[in-house]
C-alpha cells in the first residue's frame, strides 16, 4: 500500500511535469497540506491557487490525509524532481524536522504554514501566533462568564487538538495562560482537559463522556472549530441550554463556515477566526518573490518563540454576533507580504 503512494504521489508531479509543456522558466511550487478533510485547509488551498494564477506559478497540492509517513515521502518526491519551493503545513512540529532538513540539502526553500516544525532552516513561518490568539479567545470566555452572573466556580472544559501538532500545543498554552489567574483564584474549574484531535466526530464522542460524568458544564472552549462543533451536538443531543447568557457558552477557534453560522445563530458566543486564505495566497507570493526578486523577510521581521522561526503573521480577530459582519474583509483580502518588492 506504500509503494502504491509513493507511486501515486510521482504520478501526480510527473502529471504536472508534462502539463507544463515548455515553459521551462516557469516556477512549480509544491504545497503540503496535512489534511484536505477540513475546510480551513482548503481555505488555504484557494488562496495558494489564487495566488499561483496571478503570479503564473505551477502549483501542485499534496493532501498527507494526516499521516507524517505519507507527508514525508511526498516531500521526500518533490525533493527528487527539483521542485522550487516547498510550502508546508506539516501534521506534527517534530515529525517533519528530517523532510525540512532534506529541502534543506537540495538547496529548495521550505516556508512553513499555519504550523511549525521545530527544526531544519525554513526562510519563514506564515501563520498565526497561536499563544496570543488562544489568549484572545480563553480572555473572550472569561468576559463571557462573568458577564453571566452565575455563581463561581464556573465549570469549565478544554478540548485540546492533534496531539503533536504545533497549533495544539501552542492554543493550549494560550488558553492556559489567559485562564490561570481565574483557576489559581478558585474562579475557574477545569472539569475535563482532553484531546479531541481537531475532529468534530471526536468532538463530539469525547463530549458525551465528559457529560456522562459532570453533568454541570458552564462552557466549552476547543482549540479547533470542529472539535467545538461536534461538543455543540453533543450538548445540544444532551438537552444543554446553549448559548450567551443562559447556556453553556462555546468558544470556538478557526472561524470555518458551520462555526459563522453557529456565531450567528447564538450557538456559539464566539470564535478565534484565523485567515488561512491568506495564509496560502502570502506562500504562495513569498517563494515567488523570494526565487524571482531575492525577497527574504525585513530585519524587524519578529520570531516565532515557540519555535524561532520568522513570523509573518496574518490577521487574528474574535468573531462574535455583534462583528460578524467583517468577517471577511479582514482574514480574506490579502495585503502584501512585509518588504514586499512587487
Amino acid at each position: 500500500m506504500k509503494k502504491f503512494t509513493k507511486i501515486l504521489s510521482l504520478l501526480l508531479i510527473l502529471s504536472l511535469l508534462v502539463s507544463l509543456g515548455t515553459a521551462q522558466r516557469r516556477l512549480r511550487f509544491g504545497l503540503f497540506i496535512c489534511s484536505l478533510a477540513h475546510p480551513f485547509f482548503l481555505d488555504m488551498k484557494d488562496g495558494a491557487e489564487d495566488a499561483a494564477r496571478k503570479l503564473d506559478v505551477a502549483l501542485a497540492t499534496f493532501d498527507a490525509r494526516n499521516d507524517v509517513e505519507l507527508q514525508t515521502k511526498q516531500i521526500e518526491d518533490a525533493i527528487t524532481m527539483r521542485f522550487d519551493a516547498i510550502l508546508l503545513n506539516p501534521i506534527t512540529a517534530e515529525g517533519l524536522v528530517s523532510a525540512v532538513k532534506k529541502a534543506n540539502e537540495a538547496k529548495i526553500p521550505v516556508f512553513t504554514l499555519d504550523r511549525d516544525v521545530v527544526g531544519g532552516d525554513r526562510v519563514c513561518y506564515i501563520g498565526t501566533d497561536n499563544v496570543k490568539a488562544a489568549e484572545l479567545g480563553g480572555k473572550k470566555l472569561w468576559e463571557l462568564l462573568t458577564a453571566t452572573k452565575r455563581s463561581m466556580p464556573y465549570n469549565v472544559v478544554i478540548l485540546e487538538g492533534l496531539p503533536g501538532a504545533s497549533s495544539a500545543i501552542e492554543r493550549e498554552k494560550g488558553f492556559k495562560n489567559a485562564l490561570k489567574p481565574y483557576i489559581d483564584a478558585g474562579n475557574i474549574k477545569i472539569v475535563a482537559d482532553l484531546t479531541a484531535r481537531f475532529d468534530r466526530a471526536t468532538g463530539l464522542k469525547v463530549m458525551e463522556d465528559i457529560i456522562a460524568r459532570e453533568k454541570k458544564i458552564d462552557a466549552v472552549i476547543a482549540a479547533n472549530d470542529e472539535m467545538a462543533l461536534g461538543a455543540l451536538e453533543a450538548l445540544k443531543s444532551a438537552g444543554y441550554k446553549i448559548g450567551f447568557p443562559d447556556g453553556v457558552i462555546i468558544v470556538g477557534f478557526d472561524a470555518i463556515t458551520d462555526a459563522v453560522e453557529a456565531v450567528k445563530r447564538g450557538e456559539f458566543a464566539a470564535t478565534v477566526a484565523q485567515a488561512p486564505y491568506i495564509m496560502g495566497y502570502w506562500g504562495v507570493d513569498a517563494a515567488y518573490q523570494y526565487k524571482k526578486l531575492r525577497w527574504t523577510p525585513p530585519k524587524d521581521t519578529p520570531t516565532y518563540a515557540p519555535t524561532g522561526a520568522k513570523l509573518l503573521g496574518t490577521p487574528v480577530m474574535v468573531v462574535t454576533k455583534e462583528n460578524v459582519g467583517k468577517l471577511n474583509e479582514i482574514v480574506k483580502t490579502p495585503v502584501p507580504i512585509p518588504g514586499s518588492k512587487r
